[in-house]
């Protein structure tokens, strides 16, 4: 499969020409006019670089780059302006962007930008694949110390050290509040990001595509969560989660 480069510039034929260098090297492309069409394109599929020009509507104070950072990881971001100030290069420095390109610009450091962003990202994701496989084997071991010795404890050294990312507004209320403490200790850390995840209504699908994993690793998932809470579906586990926030 190419890799698929969205490009966003308020300028169309700057953005088109931009599409066809890099669909010339093999790239998937696609040109959006604003910030708007970008995170409507983020939503549609899954994009492995934005290149995106700084001075364009929905994206006037760097904006864009706030909203990519909140992602598990971020999308490899290039920018792109025809007006470099110090001030927003500090902040693509801040928020991590690949690269920092003026115009006019040259194709040729662009493509170099885009190979940095490709690696990037699949490192990236490969650091997310083997800390999913890392949780699996975890809750795995879980399971095998509580069938081998029931009266063993402790959860796994993975599942204590790791943080707790915890995905609801500050000043929220917390939807697991309720739940039993042992219960909760006994959830892998990305266990109670998807159950978090659920208490906001996130289907399988989106979760998957939020936390950048399979549907199935989802599944798998959930079978965990259902297990060591004690329910058998997600409307049972929708049920217990009421009454959880009834008692705190």
């Amino acid at each position: 499969m190419p890799q698929r480069i969205l490009v966003a510039d308020d300028d169309r034929v700057f953005g088109e020409a931009i599409g066809l260098y890099l669909g010339r090297h093999g790239y998937e492309t696609r040109w959006v006019a604003d910030g708007a069409g970008v995170l409507a394109a983020l939503e549609q599929g899954h994009w492995d670089v934005l290149v995106t020009d700084i001075s364009m509507p929905g994206n006037e104070g760097l904006e864009l780059l706030s909203a990519l950072k909140g992602a598990p990881y971020p999308l490899p971001v290039i920018l792109v302006t025809g007006h470099p100030t110090l001030s927003t290069a500090i902040t693509s420095l801040r928020h991590d962007a690949v690269d920092y390109l003026t115009k006019p610009l040259d194709f040729g450091k662009l493509g170099e930008a885009v190979g940095r962003a490709i690696e990037r990202r699949r490192t990236l994701e490969a650091v997310s694949r083997a800390r999913e496989q890392l949780e699996e084997w975890s809750s795995t071991l879980a399971s095998l110390q509580s069938v081998l010795l029931p009266s063993a404890s402790p959860a796994p050294v993975a599942e204590r050290s790791a943080p707790r990312p915890v995905e609801r507004a500050a000043d929220g209320p917390d939807p697991l509040a309720g739940l039993d403490p042992e219960a909760r200790a006994s959830l892998s850390p990305r266990e109670e990001e998807l159950l978090l995840a659920l208490a906001q209504g996130v289907n399988t699908r989106d979760l998957a595509r939020r936390f950048f994993i399979s549907e199935h690793t989802v599944r798998n998932h959930l079978k965990a969560i259902y297990r060591k809470l004690g329910v058998h579906s997600r409307t049972e586990l929708f049920s217990r989660m009421t009454a959880w926030n009834r008692r705190a």
